[in-house]
């Protein structure tokens, strides 16, 4: 058997693919997918693709032409013995491998709270290409001027930012409905997570420090009640309640899964599994200290991928060298209703920031995020990404910068920005 089976097509398996071929591998190459399309750019589901900016042909990613790969379109994996080498499809069929790279990626949570039975097909998710085209359609394309559509945004992360940009582009009717003051704070630190839900009092209806009680259909109109006691009438509901990893078709494999995440060693092998690997959103590595490895993040699961893929090739003796431990600086950017935001490293894990340019209570700056030591382990810039991407090699040597520089973090919206004036 010299086959190698990739299960999922979305960033980390389509890299994988693509690293494949490129250290030359010419075995067979089979890749396993729940989508009904070769992989695209998920990453302008929220952005581009919800604004009808282009359709999904023009974002399909190279590897779908990549040469001698077999695509098993919309037919997911459904369970997996380890120790007899089957993988499961949902059409009934099994395949065998020489090694298999798991890049199943995540799914998106859904609201499961209390609502009435007629209320279900007014509630979306964006995570697929799919489901930008069905949010587009229900809430840009149906609205007049003298009657736009009305959309509740449920959540403060990326993709509510850019879920809510997208559509009051569209002269869509937007509230953001956030259990946090400060959306993204967990992962951007507190001055950054103010901006944000200063951008959201901007540009549309902001409610923060409330979630979603329940639902019903009233005239016509979807009726959401709060847990702060409002009521909205609304025509759609967005739920953008971040992901989870999509391995539950794992259970029973005997693999070693921590809160729904695949557990990878820092070569991205599967401890327990020796012809097996794991990337993306899927995987989780094991660092000694037992802290999550960010996820959600194309670039991080590309590379990833790739890396599993150089791995996976050294074990089979393809004359590829040990590719080493994964080490590779996670980076996103994402658009808060038309201003750029440049996240570098983890600033999550910090315990204290400091300013490193710009101010604060403009569309331009530039936060460090240090560790205990004072070292920066990450940077978020507003505006114009190379005031950020300068700061990169700072990161990788978790340079320390000044105490006298830094702030601790903790409660900032108030000591950030003025009260915002009512208007008529």
């Amino acid at each position: 058997m010299t086959e190698i089976v990739v299960v999922g097509g979305g960033a980390a398996g389509a890299a994988a693919v693509g690293e494949l071929r490129a250290q030359g591998w010419d075995g067979a190459i089979t890749v396993v997918t729940g989508e009904p399309g070769p992989p695209y750019n998920r990453t302008t589901v929220s952005k581009g693709l919800l604004k009808g900016q282009y359709e999904v042909d023009a974002v399909a990613l190279p590897e779908a032409r990549a040469d001698g790969v077999t695509w098993r379109l919309a037919d997911p994996a459904m369970s997996l013995s380890p120790s007899a080498r089957r993988l499961d499809l949902a059409s009934g069929e099994s395949l065998s491998w020489a090694a298999l790279v798991i890049a199943t990626g995540a799914a998106p949570r859904r609201w499961t709270g209390v609502a009435e039975p007629a209320t279900r097909d007014r509630f979306l998710t964006l995570h697929t290409a799919a489901d930008a085209q069905r949010l587009r359609r229900l809430a840009i394309l149906t609205g007049t001027a003298d009657r736009p559509r009305r959309v509740a945004v449920l959540g403060g992360g990326v993709i509510a930012l850019e879920a809510a940009g997208a559509l009051q582009a569209a002269d869509v009717d937007v509230t953001v409905i956030s259990r946090s003051k400060t959306p993204l704070q967990r992962h951007v630190g507190p001055t950054v997570g103010a901006w944000i839900a200063e951008q959201h009092r901007r540009h549309v209806h902001f409610v923060p420090d409330a979630t979603l009680a329940n639902a019903s259909l009233t005239g016509g109109s979807l009726r959401l009640q709060l847990t702060d006691g409002q009521e909205l009438f609304v025509d759609l509901a967005v739920v953008a309640h971040g992901t989870a990893p999509a391995t539950e078709w794992l259970a029973g494999s005997g693999l070693p899964i921590t809160e729904g995440s695949l557990i990878v060693d820092d070569r991205l092998r599967v401890p327990s599994a020796a012809d097996i690997y794991a990337a993306g959103d899927a995987a989780r590595i094991q660092t000694p200290g037992g802290r999550p490895t960010p996820r959600g993040h194309w670039a991080l699961a590309t590379e990833q991928g790739r890396h599993a893929a150089r791995t996976a090739l050294f074990d089979l003796d393809a004359s590829v060298t040990d590719p080493g431990a994964f080490k590779t600086l996670p980076t996103f950017t994402s658009d808060a209703y038309g201003t750029r935001l440049t996240v570098l490293g983890e600033p999550g894990t910090a315990i204290s920031e400091t300013l490193l340019g710009g101010d604060p209570t403009t569309d331009a700056f530039t936060i460090g995020a240090l560790d205990d030591r004072g070292g920066l382990v990450g940077v978020v810039g507003i505006g114009p990404a190379l005031a950020a991407l300068r700061h990169k090699d700072e990161i990788g040597r978790h340079e320390r910068l000044e105490q006298s520089a830094t702030a601790p973090r903790g409660p900032g919206p108030d000591q950030i920005f003025a009260p915002r004036p009512e208007t008529a």
